[in-house]
């Protein structure tokens, strides 16, 4: 795990201001990476008197160089290291291959390396024993069509020197590793977090309306916009293509090919089928559980944490180590569930008591932190602080298992969302804009966040649903928040990426590739990074092993759906490795008490939010008002909270 900057400069020789901007964008993920760093450059560069005085500040060791040729575009990459395997200066990056033609900066883990390894060269052709060194010869050989080989996480750069130098980015398939950039004229600037192209000096801190629109509509930023008006997230399996020509995005990797191929290969029995999930899921915990460094689970007590401990505590010679919380308020926690889980498996068990005095004292960290605004996040900087005073730097999750084995409600009821939309279609227009005038009635009639989302079904189409089911607030709320005009928003509004196709066959597939896109990309897997990382603690997500994600969804649905028990095709692939009292019980989930713990607070909260000058102060009133009567969820004020505290916060750790 590793924070990534760096720039390739389109219309001639890399300047100061370009390399004293990559080493700023270093410096602001120094978090990312307090194990080691690394800085590339073009050895004529290096020589520069220009240069010299910035250099000469700089650990030379520390510092590398490629040979240019007759070129128009030169490049700068750096990489700041959290080492993970092989934790000597032999896996110091970017890593450039033997020519110093091929050179490699890498956030993330390739699971499959040692496989990889074997085939590309004797062992003795290695110098060390990390990762990044096989990734590094795979591009070397294979060039781009290394990326369908990789199982892992990832967001890197791959720059080849030479006459006609380009930089190839990747992201992986999922998004699991962020990647984010900016192209003008002159440059295209990358780095592994958006504060960290803004810290670089070279884009203007320009705060983009139709993120805060996009926002307030889903609680989290969808990609690829950010809060920065000119820069870019990468999807999830595209590449970015980058020459003295300028840069284009590519798509690698596409989930419904890949389900489809998968499914034209699927077991034809029931029994099979299980066999077959078993089998990739111990592969992937396997796969997952190489590192160099302490490792450990988060336990939250549910099926698909305690599935993962289950499996990784499975052959070791010590006890695994396992984190879960706990709150005061019994009736949300699962602490109970997870020490038994812990025990179970003879884990060596940290449980940290959360109170909410403590966690809002936090606040100030946890909100400088935040590389986009999200309404989640919060529990996962928590459970990493504890993990890195527990003394761990890699640890497992369970996400993704929801989305994989379909264990959310919407996934299993589709009927019900089909009817609703049906019903929602055929009332006339007034009838469908009147629902958001309920009101009261709202919190009885439909939970979370309230019957006011129903209008997204005017349009009856599967992201309709969609924005039933994970939508925030509803776009009439937003334009009265932001004062904006109906037009206005329109304008702004982006489609979900998978939008597209996603009318296409069933709503639960419909829905279930919303959810990889938007919920578990735009929203769980990017808070975990961020807020794992806050903390130098590294995430792995084994669920997210594309070959375990294309055989499960490959698999017929009739193997995935028990009115009786929940993930059942998860459930018959482990046996007996889960005892009946972690899945036989309403679902819960990761969060805290924050209604109750928000409530206590809810003057002091609100006041905050009303000193956010981009807000409407009847609006959110309003939203405070509902939130209080009970007839609002707490995630709406909350986002309030967030625009109040996500500028002063960030802009407080721009200039530190």
């Amino acid at each position: 795990m590793c924070g990534l900057a760096g720039l390739m400069r389109l219309d001639g020789r890399v300047t100061v201001e370009d390399v004293g901007a990559v080493l700023r964008m270093l410096d602001a993920q120094d978090h990312r990476g307090p194990d080691d760093w690394g800085l590339l450059l073009p050895d004529a560069a290096a020589r520069s008197r220009e240069l010299g005085p910035l250099l000469g500040r700089l650990d030379p060791a520390h510092v590398m160089t490629y040979p240019v040729e007759r070129s128009s575009a030169t490049t700068v990459l750096g990489v700041r290291r959290l080492a993970i395997l092989d934790r000597s200066p032999r896996g110091r990056m970017p890593m450039g291959s033997a020519n110093r033609r091929g050179w490699l900066a890498y956030n993330g883990e390739t699971y499959n390396y040692r496989e990889l390894r074997a085939e590309l060269g004797p062992a003795e052709s290695f110098s060390s024993g990390s990762d990044t060194e096989v990734l590094l010869r795979a591009f070397d050989t294979w060039g781009e069509a290394a990326l369908a080989r990789l199982r892992g996480m990832f967001g890197l750069a791959y720059f080849q020197a030479g006459p006609t130098p380009t930089l190839l980015l990747a992201r992986d398939r999922f998004g699991i590793k962020p990647l984010y950039w900016h192209e003008d004229r002159r440059r295209v600037l990358f780095a592994s977090e958006v504060t960290a192209i803004v810290r670089g000096g070279l884009v203007p801190d320009e705060a983009s309306g139709e993120a805060l629109a996009r926002f307030l509509e889903w609680g989290s930023v969808p990609s690829p916009l950010t809060t920065v008006k000119d820069v870019r997230a990468l999807p999830p399996g595209h590449i970015l293509k980058i020459s003295s020509r300028g840069a284009r995005v590519e798509r690698y990797w596409d989930l419904d090919g890949a389900v489809e191929a998968a499914r034209r290969a699927a077991p034809r029995t029931a029994a099979d089928a299980v066999v077959a999930t078993r089998e990739r899921l111990e592969e992937s915990v396997r796969l997952h559980l190489v590192s160099d460094v302490p490792l450990g689970v988060f336990l939250s007590g549910g099926i698909d944490s305690s599935a993962l401990a289950a499996l990784a505590a499975e052959g070791r010679p010590q006890p695994l180590t396992t984190l879960s919380v706990a709150f005061e308020e019994r009736a949300l926690s699962e602490a109970a569930y997870a020490r038994r889980m812990a025990a179970r498996v003879g884990a060596d068990h940290h449980e940290v008591l959360l109170r909410a005095p403590d966690v809002f004292a936090d606040l100030g960290a946890f909100f400088a932190a935040m590389d986009q605004p999200t309404v989640d996040g919060l529990n996962t900087w928590c459970i990493a602080r504890a993990a890195r005073e527990a003394g761990l730097t890699v640890v497992l999750s369970g996400l993704g298992g929801d989305e994989v084995f379909w264990g959310y409600d919407h996934l299993r009821r589709t009927a019900a969302l089909g009817l609703a939309r049906a019903v929602m279609a055929a009332l006339p227009a007034a009838v469908r804009r009147g629902v958001t005038r309920l009101g009261p009635m709202a919190g009885a009639l439909l939970a979370r966040p309230g019957l006011d989302r129903l209008a997204a079904l005017e349009a009856p189409t599967p992201p309709g649903v969609y924005h039933l089911v994970r939508g925030l607030f509803p776009r009439a709320t937003v334009r009265d928040l932001l004062g904006a005009s109906e037009g206005d928003l329109e304008a702004a509004a982006p489609a979900l990426t998978g939008d597209a196709r996603a009318g296409a066959g069933d709503l639960r597939e419909a829905l279930t590739r919303l959810e990889f896109s938007h919920y578990l990309g735009d929203q769980l897997l990017r808070d975990t990074d961020v807020m794992g990382m806050a903390h130098s603690i590294e995430a792995r997500v084994p669920y997210l092993d594309h070959r375990l994600v294309e055989t499960v969804l490959g698999l017929p649905a009739a193997l995935k759906l028990d009115r009786a028990r929940p993930k059942p095709l998860l459930l018959d692939a482990l046996g007996d490795r889960l005892p009946r009292e972690i899945w036989d019980r309403p679902k819960m989930g990761f969060t805290f008490p924050m209604a109750a713990w928000m409530r206590e607070r809810a003057p002091e909260l609100e006041r905050l939010c009303l000193e956010d000058k981009r807000l409407q102060r009847p609006a959110v009133e309003a939203v405070w008002s509902a939130f209080a009567a009970g007839r609002s969820h707490w995630s709406r004020p909350w986002a309030l909270l967030v625009l109040a505290r996500f500028g002063p916060d960030r802009r407080e750790r721009l200039a530190a």
